[in-house]
């Protein structure tokens, strides 16, 4: 005989339970085994083994942020939970995201995320401790999991279902993972943040894979961590700009062969504008337009140094006016990693010439940070202003130029990483 104990469980029921699982007893956190360099340099376009650790599964508490024309419109606790990331070509990895809503547990988006590793460096708490830190450019195709009759929360995007129609939705932003060089049993330190954009930017007919009119006025994002112990909280700030001061530029060829980076020995992040390229008005400072160029040491076969430089290909019919950085906010703890750091998301057009090989134009995603712990860097010009970009779109600079060139993850091919 059936009794109520022994029926089986609605769909909604289980996503409930799995959720409460989830939250009652979190991921225990990996230790922070931290490796030191990371095996990345070496001779112009040699071949170069990395020097990376494992990197664990996360489970943390997240903030989704909505805008509308720009300005917070909402914003909702979250539960963010990625799986370990896997190691598929050089330095990429991928994992799997999923994103509960932070009051009832209910699973709210989940999809593949890639991660490729740009670069690490040390910073030094307000207590004097030295943390390595490892940087990620993020990029995530999030579906809907939304159990059927619950009205989408923030921080959803009204382009998936029930209200869109399409069936991925693409963000991009950065990761981090931090960790105690001191002490080999504490665990690892995450950030992530990633952004889906408004409609022109993403959705654009003729441009995207995804292609409609969905939200031409509103953005969306999900930050990790916000707690208690490290809140997070939305602004709209003027991205940082400044002569660059170090790192490098490198190739991700296919399979695990990895080149050493080209470093950078040149170049500017110049602030051009600021405003709303939502709705093309100047009443914000969510966007700050900058221009954004570089050379490298590293030279071709016919001695044109490699390097980089953003562009404006018909704006504002084209999206992107050079590097289109949008403010995402600020944490507030400042004896918890990442400390008082300012964050923003990077989408541009680009030209970029690699010494190793050849000239692309490419459609490029990232992140950029300042302030947060001291960094320690190789470099004796102090800084703590940090661009990380990875190419979602590549074609050689001579063309063809295939589309569509937008709206889901598509393979990385060359990284910009710099400080300044």
């Amino acid at each position: 005989m059936s009794t109520a104990s022994s029926r089986p469980l609605s769909v909604l029921s289980l996503l409930l339970l799995v959720a409460a699982v989830l939250f009652a007893a979190p991921v225990a956190p990996a230790q922070g085994v931290c490796t030191g360099p990371d095996g990345l340099t070496g001779p112009c376009c040699a071949v170069v083994q990395p020097n990376l650790p494992p990197f664990p599964q996360v489970a943390t508490g997240g903030l989704g942020i909505c805008w509308n024309n720009c300005t917070v419109a909402a914003t909702n606790n979250l539960r963010v939970v990625w799986n370990p990331p896997a190691l598929t070509n050089c330095t990429s990895y991928t994992t799997n995201v999923t994103v509960f809503d932070g009051a009832t547990g209910i699973a709210l988006m989940a999809g593949p995320m890639v991660l490729d590793y740009t670069r690490t460096w040390d910073e030094t708490d307000p207590a004097g401790i030295q943390h390595q830190v490892y940087r990620f450019t993020a990029k995530a195709d999030l579906t809907s999991v939304l159990p059927a009759g619950m009205l989408p929360p923030c921080p959803m995007p009204r382009c998936l279902p029930p209200g869109g129609t399409q069936p991925t939705a693409f963000f991009y932003g950065y990761a981090d993972y931090a960790c105690d060089p001191t002490d080999p049993t504490a665990p690892f330190d995450p950030v992530l943040v990633l952004y889906h954009a408004c409609d022109r930017f993403i959705h654009r007919p003729g441009f995207s894979d995804r292609p409609g009119t969905f939200h031409p006025t509103e953005s969306y994002a999900i930050v990790a961590p916000h707690t208690a112990a490290q809140p997070f909280t939305p602004a709209n700030t003027l991205a940082p700009g400044g002569v660059l001061t170090g790192e490098a530029i490198r190739d991700l060829p296919t399979g695990p062969i990895c080149l050493a980076e080209e470093p950078v020995v040149s170049g500017d992040m110049i602030q051009a504008a600021t405003g709303c390229v939502c709705n093309l008005s100047t009443a914000t400072v969510h966007h700050t337009l900058r221009i954004f160029k570089g050379s490298t040491a590293c030279v071709n076969p016919v001695g044109v140094p490699g390097g980089f430089a953003s562009l404006a290909i018909n704006f504002p019919v084209n999206p992107w006016y050079h590097l289109v950085t949008s403010s995402i906010g600020f944490w507030s703890t400042p004896g918890l990693y990442p400390g008082n750091e300012r964050c923003w998301v990077d989408e541009g057009v680009f030209v970029h010439q690699s010494a190793c090989t050849g000239d692309w134009a490419e459609i490029k995603y990232g992140g950029t940070t300042r302030a947060g712990w001291t960094p320690i860097l190789p470099t004796p010009v102090p800084s703590n202003k940090f661009t990380d970009l990875a190419d979602n779109y590549t074609a050689p600079l001579t063309g063809p130029f295939a589309t569509p060139i937008l709206g889901s993850i598509r393979p990385t091919e060359h990284l910009i990483y710099v400080n300044y």
